[in-house]
């Protein structure tokens, strides 16, 4: 066997540029922070875990498979959340350009990030990265990259790298497999077995991501064509990018991604997905329900099976913070007995039940401790049933939720948490001691992804009427850098250009 030598390494992290506050390292810390050896070995033992790390963990195992000399690049991942501080991205990219000159010559590398960070200084992170590796490593060494289906893919990272793999399923269920699309774009470059031509086109738009799913239409048929596509072997791979819909970056863009052999073809198919892609922007609509009402059918709910009232514009896989009661409000002014079980992020309130206890009674404020733009803290009285330090298994992995506590107010158990992390996963209840089937109505602060979880366990969900940083009602967020001839900010039409071609 051949020997060859791949780096592998990534920045993970989805941005909502509405969100408050900034994304510092110690976030990084408290999830991913994997940098030299250790990230060779976390990515060894990791466990699909339906996260962004499963990229990395993909594309290892396809690597150490075939053999592959895997040189670390570091691994950084943390909760979507916030702009990122410069220092950070600047850290990662010093940190990797050293273990890159360290182990020249490569013969080739993987990456694995998001597509949608934004630092301060930066509105492409990503293809800050990969610009920093290219330098280095040469114009013969293949770059291939694995992102998210919500990236921002731009035209400087299409322009660097050979080949650009996201996720194809919404909910992200195959993220593991991305990984290992990209690894193996990689492995048949080196063995020459194929030579891809990447084809780019951009698609004006933005759409809220509770809005569509690749599971039914319209976007399932849309992914089907570029299936149908790699089956007839028209296509080594492709991908469609609803870009992060709360990102608000100058070179944002919508796009299709067709990966071929033959260059022109490649070329057409693009063009061909990015007209049908922009044709059906009209169908992506989220039907919206009151929190009063969801919670009056709750009340009448002995199905069995929880209603999900789908707080999704406080979505944690959307980079809200998690803090909104509103919710419980709805609930107190309503003097509702419904049993609910339900989630929010606020360290004080924590902190309030740490100092008096377990089986204690708290009066406080609770909510709107981050998003004080959003929302108004709400009043309650409740009762301290159980403390946690928020470590939990999830999935054969270790999450930090950070200090937490479990309270009830009126009928309602509320999970409190000091870290806004997987609130789509029905594990984030069970982990704390909470079955969400047991539940008349459960709160899940998440967009789509959550449906892969909690279908099975129910079909009475509601999209909720609520406030957030992640809104389906991009119109309301203050976009600055986002072109308003984008949908929905205007209605144009569009004829698909080739904007880009691979390396």
């Amino acid at each position: 066997m051949v020997h060859i030598k791949i780096l592998l390494g990534g920045l993970h992290q989805e941005i909502n540029s509405f969100a408050p506050g900034n994304t510092t390292i110690e976030h990084y810390r408290r999830k991913q922070y994997h940098m030299g050896a250790d990230m060779l070995s976390f990515a060894a033992q990791y466990h699909r875990c339906n996260e962004g790390t499963d990229l990395l963990g993909g594309a290892y195992s396809v690597l150490a498979e075939a053999g592959a000399e895997i040189v670390s690049g570091g691994f950084m991942s943390a909760q979507p959340g916030s702009i990122i501080e410069q220092c950070v991205l600047d850290d990662y990219i010093a940190q990797l350009k050293e273990a890159v000159k360290a182990n020249l010559p490569l013969d080739g590398v993987v990456l694995v990030m998001h597509g949608a960070a934004q630092s301060v200084e930066s509105d492409d992170p990503e293809g800050d990265i990969i610009v920093a590796v290219r330098e280095l490593v040469g114009e013969d060494v293949p770059i291939t990259v694995g992102l998210d289906l919500h990236a921002n893919v731009t035209e400087r990272m299409i322009k660097i790298a050979n080949t650009i793999s996201l996720y194809q399923r919404y909910p992200h269920v195959d993220v593991w497999e991305t990984g290992v699309r990209a690894a193996k774009l990689c492995l048949g470059i080196l063995s020459g077995e194929i030579k891809p031509a990447m084809a780019y086109v951009q698609v004006p738009m933005i759409i809220p991501a509770s809005s569509y799913t690749t599971e039914i239409e319209p976007f399932k048929s849309l992914m089907k064509m570029g299936h149908d596509y790699v089956a007839a072997g028209k296509l080594l791979d492709f991908s469609v990018s609803q870009m992060q819909p709360w990102l608000d970056v100058k070179d944002g863009y919508s796009s299709v991604v067709a990966i071929g052999e033959d260059r022109e073809e490649a070329a057409a198919i693009a063009k061909e997905m990015a007209a049908a892609f922009y044709g059906m922007r009209h169908e992506f609509k989220t039907e919206l329900t009151s929190v009063d009402e969801i919670i009056r059918i709750a009340e009448k709910n002995h199905s069995g099976k929880p209603v999900i009232l789908n707080d999704f514009a406080d979505s944690s896989n959307a980079g809200s913070a998690g803090d909104s009661p509103e919710a419980i409000e709805r609930v107190l002014a309503l003097a509702s007995d419904v049993k609910g079980l339900m989630y929010i992020n606020d360290s004080a309130f924590v902190a309030a039940c740490q100092k008096a206890g377990v089986g204690s009674t708290v009066k406080a404020e609770i909510g709107a401790e981050y998003s004080k733009k959003l929302f108004s803290p709400v009043a309650v009285e409740a009762t301290v049933r159980a403390l946690f330090d928020g470590v939990v298994s999830f999935h054969g992995n270790f999450v930090d939720f950070g200090p937490s506590a479990v309270v009830k107010i009126r009928n309602m158990i509320v999970v409190v948490t000091t870290q806004h992390r997987y609130n789509g996963d029905p594990t984030l209840y069970r982990a704390f001691g909470y079955e969400p089937a047991d539940f008349q109505m459960v709160v899940v602060k998440a967009n789509t992804s959550f449906r892969a979880f909690y279908g099975p366990l129910t079909d009475l969900i509601y999209p909720a009427a609520t406030k957030g940083s992640s809104t389906s009602n991009l119109e309301s967020l203050p976009f600055e850098k986002v072109p308003k001839s984008f949908y929905p900010f205007s209605d144009n039409d569009f004829t698909p250009t080739v904007n880009a071609f691979g390396k």
